[in-house]
């Protein structure tokens, strides 16, 4: 159950309000009489052609219009006013607490958008209230899109934005939230994108690494290498890694990045693993044990014929932040290149919570950082039940996010999604375990360790359960 720290007990079921189409807008009358005058001021009948080219009309000229008068001279004109603003809002003048949720729903990234808008779905029917409203509006998979999007949830006066998904539009939409003074909550991951307005809601890689070398390094491995690509995620994986490595106290012995589909990943490995100087180790021994025949000699031969190479590699934990195809080729080059995971501890990141993971002997045993499988085992069973699969990883952030939105609303429709309050240091329980925001716009999630298994991912190191006190 989502959980705002500062209660126990949170309702689990309202009302709600769903607007499906932001885009759809109600024709409204036009202001175009001239104040003062009257739609037959220039003498037209009802079935008179209006002709722009005429001669002025004789008579008095209109008086000059004085901006500190009202347009219309009646005693009950606010009233009217009021009136006329009630018919054209769709809340019939009821105070609610509007919250835009940008989301592709077009465009390249448009199956995970509905992913997320059936979370967000979920997440009204466990916690929304009848004075709240969500607006959903199509990102359509740009940074463009999202700037319009963004722009119209703007104008409809949203009090806080859930999204956009995609890193490129979450920092195209932060100069109109900071003008606007609205927060959002993205579904991104990438640090970058965190700005005054724009929290970055994703796991990032960055804690994970930091997660899996911390307990690492607290069982006693102190001799680390980095194995992970070379493109934007490798270069964050990697900075995160060196410096944990070195506030551990530890060692980075090798890093090893590589660029998908082009270089040749067994022949990094092997390099990586130095397999080259430790065979020619083990035949140089084989070829010296030549001719012996005394009972320690043969007892060396057998035991070398046993090996694949002479001598251990300058490594005692190895991370391969990598998922995919790339984990796979690593995953059988890893024991073919003599990296033996009795003798190097084998890392990962949340990359590597795929179900074929569990039959990789080289990753037997391995372990990875992730948000605790505990917390989102009912919402996984919700949803399937829901929609008839599994859902997408990020769909627990909108989950999330939804429900915490809620949660700050308040039953006659105010709702308080301040910077002060976001960034709680207590924090907030989700589906995917604690997590808090930092003014700097970045989320810290309380993270898990988890061991691969034959037929499951058991966690060896729980995720916490509160924060230590934040360090701004």
């Amino acid at each position: 159950m989502f959980r705002f720290r500062r209660f126990l007990v949170l309702p689990l079921l309202f009302v709600f309000t769903l607007v499906l189409s932001a885009c759809q807008t109600t024709t409204a009358p036009k202001w175009w009489e001239v104040p003062g005058t009257s739609p037959n001021a220039q003498g037209q009948g009802s079935g008179s052609t209006f002709d722009p080219t005429a001669q002025p009309r004789a008579g008095a000229e209109i008086p000059p219009w004085d901006p500190s008068q009202p347009t219309v001279q009646q005693p009950d004109a606010e009233v009217k006013a009021q009136e006329w603003m009630n018919q054209y809002d769709p809340r019939g003048g009821i105070q609610a607490a509007r919250v835009g949720l940008l989301l592709p729903l077009t465009g390249r990234a448009a199956k995970v958008g509905q992913e997320i808008m059936n979370a967000a779905q979920l997440a009204l029917f466990d916690f929304a209230g009848p004075r709240y409203e969500l607006l959903p509006y199509d990102t359509k998979s740009t940074p463009e899109g999202a700037m319009q999007a963004a722009q119209y949830a703007i104008s409809d006066g949203v009090s806080i934005i859930i999204g956009p998904l995609l890193s490129e539009s979450a920092r195209a939409v932060s100069p109109l939230l900071q003008a606007a003074n609205v927060n959002a909550l993205a579904f991104t991951n990438d640090s970058r994108a965190a700005s005054e307005n724009v929290f970055v809601l994703g796991v990032r890689p960055e804690e994970e690494v930091k997660r899996i070398i911390d307990f690492a390094a607290l069982q006693g491995s102190s001799r680390f290498a980095l194995l992970t690509s070379a493109d934007e995620y490798g270069m964050r994986v990697r900075s995160a890694f060196e410096e944990t490595v070195r506030e551990n106290g530890a060692q980075t012995s090798k890093v090893v990045q590589y660029l998908s589909g082009v270089d040749d990943l067994p022949a990094l490995i092997r390099d990586m693993a130095d397999y080259d100087r430790r065979r020619q180790a083990l035949v140089r021994q084989q070829n010296a044990l030549k001719g012996k025949t005394d009972a320690l000699s043969n007892k060396a031969r057998a035991r070398l014929k046993l090996l694949q190479t002479l001598g251990d590699v300058d490594f005692d934990a190895l991370l391969v932040a990598a998922g995919g195809n790339a984990l796979q080729t690593i995953a059988a080059n890893l024991p073919y290149f003599d990296i033996d995971p009795k003798k190097v501890r084998i890392l990962g990141t949340s990359l590597w919570e795929t179900n074929w993971v569990h039959a990789e002997p080289a990753l037997m045993g391995g372990w990875f950082a992730a948000p605790s499988a505990k917390n989102r085992t009912d919402f996984v069973e919700q949803y399937k039940a829901a929609y008839g699969h599994p859902p997408h990883p990020l769909s627990t952030l909108a989950y999330d996010a939804i429900a915490l939105s809620a949660v700050l609303a308040k039953d006659t429709g105010e709702a308080d999604y301040s910077r002060q309050t976001l960034t709680d240091p207590a924090g907030f329980l989700g589906r995917n375990g604690i997590f808090r925001l930092h003014p700097s716009g970045l989320a810290e999630r309380g993270l898990a360790v988890l061991q691969v298994h034959q037929k499951a991912f058991r966690e060896i190191s729980p995720a916490p359960n509160s924060f230590a006190p934040a360090l701004n």
